[in-house]
């Protein structure tokens, strides 16, 4: 060989690196949970505030619980918004 070095300087920044702490940042699971008050002002278009607020309410009736779209801490609601969103879409109406 001719003994020249073909590393990259050190101090260049990484792309993959910059793009892995990008991608970690967007799948923050944090970013997924969500309170009715945010929910709603989100979509304000589909959902009122009593509306989700029956919602959690019949959890156990309507299948939110057990797609897990709920969690309860210290007596307060939050949504997973994505099981939430990807539940909400799979309804269909019912003969009533």
């Amino acid at each position: 060989m001719n003994g020249l070095k073909t590393e990259a300087p050190q101090n260049t920044p990484d792309k993959s690196t910059s793009l892995a702490a990008n991608i970690s940042f967007q799948l923050n699971p944090l970013d997924d949970v969500v309170t009715i008050d945010s929910l709603q002002a989100e979509y304000p278009h589909l959902f009122t505030k009593p509306q989700l607020s029956w919602l959690l309410k019949t959890r156990h009736k309507n299948g939110l619980d057990q797609v897990g779209a709920i969690l309860k801490i210290s007596r307060k609601l939050y949504i997973k918004k994505s099981i939430f969103i990807n539940w909400f879409l799979e309804q269909k109406a019912g003969n009533s």
